[in-house]
């Protein structure tokens, strides 16, 4: 027997990056014969889930791309169109999960009371503060977030209850982030998604993000193009466009001798799996998927030892390989030795592929697909 569980996810980022990846594990793994599962999105490409409906979000090009002002209000004001449209295309909501942050996801917490649903808002990266993205914290139902954005949650509510007397502000920012409705999580991947284990006969360069600046293309470019060709490694970049965003980008591709260049590839598994040597050079990665996705291959991964996420749970030279932040020479440092010590690419790998099977998606997100579906399981 099926029941009518109504599941909507709302997507306003025209691109795919690790948040939309972590959320699309979540959603895989929900039980589709008790759930109905919709997604409106503004990239289709980034929700291959077989059992949801699928309602591509138009974009023209006359809508304001600004985080602030009349702009981002008239914005959402059209995108509030567009989910009345999906409720009146596939019927009553109980949950609409917001996959980015309130500021994103806006829309669903203004027509919240209309239409009689609660909100799942999902938190993968810091939240900029504001008086509305505090109130939407207030208002959602429940809250998952990585645990890097604690701070910065943090702040928001603090921000928005900045009149109050500090100790009562914080006491009550500490009731409200200690309660049920605030659970932090980390990312996992689900067993039929574990990537390809890589090779280790030749040393290869692998890079995968979005171009934003803070993903740190533009040093690992410097890195090679200051090596000599001849002892340049074979790189694979494998990199997203954003669209839509005020925020700074690397250009892409470039031509750089030893590079192969590869925008949004559906190869992805195996241009990883023909390299295995992963490069991280993201400002504080809040999580880092892509790093996830590398342990799983077995690849060595070299990071920045920058107190993020990984730093903290993996040891240089055990499962992993670090180097100074922003720091040219310490990454070529790292990357000479790993090339001229080719023995340990198997060693490191090993150790960082053991350490991946703490990350398994099934038991990750096991208590935020049983939130979503708690009202499923209540269904007689």
């Amino acid at each position: 027997m099926t029941h009518d569980h109504h599941i909507f996810v709302f997507d306003p980022i025209c691109y795919a990056g690790g948040s939309k990846f972590a959320t699309r594990e979540v959603l895989k793994l929900i039980n589709s014969r008790k759930n109905r599962l919709t997604i409106l999105t503004s990239d289709p490409r980034s929700w291959p889930i077989a059992q949801a409906n699928i309602i591509s979000l138009s974009y023209p090009s006359w809508l304001s791309i600004s985080d602030v002002g009349n702009g981002y209000w008239l914005r959402q004001i059209y995108f509030c169109w567009w989910i009345l449209y999906s409720r009146y295309l596939y019927g009553s909501i109980q949950i609409a999960v917001g996959a980015s942050c309130p500021g994103n996801d806006m829309p669903i917490y203004l027509l919240k009371w209309l239409l009689k649903y609660k909100v799942a808002q999902f938190i993968h990266g810091n939240i900029s503060i504001s008086r509305s993205c505090g109130l939407c914290l207030y208002q959602a139902d429940n809250v998952f977030y990585l645990h890097s954005a604690y701070a910065s949650i943090n702040a928001v509510i603090q921000h928005r209850w900045r009149k109050l007397k500090p100790n009562i502000r914080d006491q009550k920012c500490q009731q409200l982030l200690s309660s049920s409705h605030f659970l932090p999580f980390i990312n996992g991947i689900a067993k039929e998604q574990s990537p390809s284990l890589c090779q280790y006969h030749t040393p290869t360069l692998f890079w995968a993000a979005s171009l934003l600046k803070w993903k740190g293309l533009d040093l690992l470019l410097e890195v090679i193009k200051e090596t000599p060709i001849n002892h340049r490694l074979p790189t694979n970049i494998c990199y997203l466009v954003p669209q839509n965003t005020t925020l700074p980008i690397t250009v892409a591709p470039q031509t750089i001798e030893s590079i192969n260049w590869h925008q949004q590839p559906e190869s992805i598994d195996s241009i990883r799996a023909q390299s295995n040597i992963f490069i991280s050079t993201s400002d504080k990665e809040p999580f880092g998927l892509s790093i996830l996705e590398a342990l799983f291959a077995g690849m060595c991964v070299i990071i920045p030892k920058d107190g993020a996420f990984w730093d903290t749970q993996l040891t240089h030279q055990k499962n992993c390989l670090k180097y100074i932040p922003h720091d040219r020479q310490s990454l070529q440092q790292q990357i000479n030795y790993i090339s001229h010590s080719p023995h340990q690419l198997a060693v490191l790998g090993s150790e960082a592929a053991l350490l991946s099977q703490n990350y398994q998606a099934e038991k990750c997100y096991s208590d935020i697909i049983s939130i979503l579906c708690q009202h499923a399981s209540r269904t007689p």
